[in-house]
């Protein structure tokens, strides 16, 4: 997998926020988000050296990242991005991890379908990246891109179907959001509100802090679930953590 940063931490989100885990980012996305803020600034995804403008990164597999796990106390692993789909042996990587008794999350935004060896030490986080996420110059060649690639709700279907593990994590901007998630929670069918968690967009505690209140009405009122961005609230937003 070509990777561009690796490093041991707290998981910061969903499921298993807090829990000691060692990070593998890969580089280079299909999607290009930015978000609209309520100052009328446009913040980009929150790992633009990845996407926007991917590093080029360095090549690792599985046996490099099975000897840096031995450094480390911790069972977890989370294959994230940029989008970690794009991998040619993401597959092998996941698989050989499983094998060697580590529980594994990969973090999607869910516009490709790999067929994975699932159980339940695989952990789909897919991310499906909502209406919200379009706020750029439409005529732009990153709004073209964006719209052509984000299509993700086959794809959600087929890994319910394959028997994954999933938790749908879902970047919150505004009250559209909601009605757009609800909207796709009733076509899916068989996603459960407990495997449902929102998260505040934003790349400071500032922004943050002026969606979670709003945002934790919404996940009482809808049975979701509310997911910090643990990483983001003790250290702001930096890299390596």
């Amino acid at each position: 997998m070509r990777i561009c940063e690796k490093f041991f931490t707290l998981q910061g989100e969903g499921e298993y926020v807090g829990v000691p885990s060692y990070f593998v980012r890969t580089t280079g996305c299909n999607l290009r988000c930015a978000w609209k803020n309520p100052d009328g600034t446009i913040t980009k995804c929150d790992t633009p050296y990845t996407s926007w403008k991917p590093e080029a990164g360095e090549e690792m597999g599985l046996d490099e990242i099975l000897e840096e796990l031995k450094k480390h106390k911790c069972l977890h692993v989370v294959i994230t991005g940029g989008e970690p789909t794009l991998q040619k042996d993401l597959k092998e990587v996941v698989d050989g991890l499983v094998d060697n008794g580590y529980i594994v999350t990969i973090e999607t935004n869910g516009t490709r379908f790999i067929p994975f060896e699932f159980d339940e030490n695989v952990l789909l986080s897919i991310s499906p990246k909502l209406k919200t996420s379009y706020a750029q110059p439409e005529d732009s060649f990153e709004a073209k891109l964006h719209e052509r690639n984000n299509i993700f709700k086959d794809n959600i279907f087929k890994y319910i179907d394959e028997g994954a593990r999933v938790q749908l994590k879902f970047v919150y901007n505004t009250q559209e959001d909601r009605t757009e998630i609800k909207t796709l929670l009733k076509e899916l069918g068989n996603v459960f509100d407990n495997q449902v968690y929102l998260m505040p967009q934003g790349i400071t505690v500032e922004q943050f802090q002026q969606k979670q209140k709003e945002m934790f009405e919404v996940c009482m009122e809808e049975g979701w679930n509310f997911s910090p961005r643990l990483h983001i609230d003790v250290f702001g937003n930096i890299r390596g953590i």
